[in-house]
């Protein structure tokens, strides 16, 4: 009830200026999972209850060691997107997850499916892990939440603004339902993660070269204007051993999409 909604346009410059700093400074595309600093102004800085820059502008800031922030997945503009003005909403970071980060968007769901209860007392009081559980338990529901909600329960750490909670408070018929934070879960692909923190990790280390496909791709489709097809395959193939040699360098990605057979032939 208290967020400043001129925080929005701030959470949208925030991201576009870390991903600026990427370029400038010819930093590993892997930062976008995980990174050792922020790019933020004074009024973010409040938000996120870290130092302010010294200028009124968006400059760099050191997390290093700081588990709440670094990375696309720690931004506002993610975390208020992939929320629904209640609350957080695993679900939707989780399909954001699967779909900006691992080029792996999961089907859409049907029409009839349920929607979590937040109107029932009994049901919001408990941990948003067990809700999920229970949704789970439907028939209609239990196959694709089992590949899919995993990935956006380590990020409950983070309410629908993005601010950092170890509790989840809730009005429910004016009365006050507190739940503790549960962000521990076992990732489709085998993986324990305990929030945010192992989530990066695993898609630091286990699923880096999925991530990096996915941004060649994504980068690829983007500069010919178009969706990919099996024409351009090769290329892809070309483009990530390149770019994985290269550290994962960005800059180095496009000069080699704009030297490779898919761009020169659109």
């Amino acid at each position: 009830p208290d967020f400043d909604n001129t925080l929005k346009e701030d959470m949208k410059l925030e991201t576009v200026a870390f991903f600026g700093e990427l370029l400038r400074n010819d930093l590993s595309a892997m930062n976008l999972i995980d990174s050792d600093f922020v790019v933020i102004n004074r009024a973010l800085a409040e938000h996120y209850d870290l130092p302010a820059p010294m200028g009124m502008s968006f400059e760099r800031v050191p997390v290093k060691g700081n588990k709440q922030r670094g990375g696309l997945m720690t931004q506002g503009s993610v975390l208020l997107m992939n929320s629904d003005g209640e609350d957080s909403h695993p679900i939707r970071r989780a399909v954001w997850i699967r779909k900006r980060l691992l080029d792996d968007p999961p089907a859409p769901p049907p029409p009839d499916v349920p929607d979590l209860d937040s109107e029932d007392p009994d049901f919001v009081s408990l941990s948003l892990k067990r809700q999920l559980e229970l949704h789970r338990s439907k028939a209609s529901c239990k196959d694709c939440h089992d590949r899919l909600d995993p990935w956006g329960i380590p990020m409950e750490n983070f309410d629908a603004v993005g601010a950092w909670r170890d509790q989840i408070i809730r009005k429910v018929e004016e009365e006050t339902v507190t739940s503790e934070v549960v962000s521990d879960t076992q990732l489709p692909t085998g993986q324990q993660v305990a929030g945010i923190e192992d989530l990066k990790r695993v898609l630091n280390s286990d699923l880096r070269q999925k991530f990096g496909k996915g941004l060649v791709r994504f980068i690829l489709a983007y500069s010919l204007s178009r969706s990919l097809d099996p024409t351009d395959f090769d290329d892809v193939n070309r483009l990530l051993a390149s770019f994985e040699k290269s550290g994962y360098r960005i800059d180095e990605l496009i000069v080699e999409i704009v030297k490779s057979e898919s761009f020169n032939t659109k």
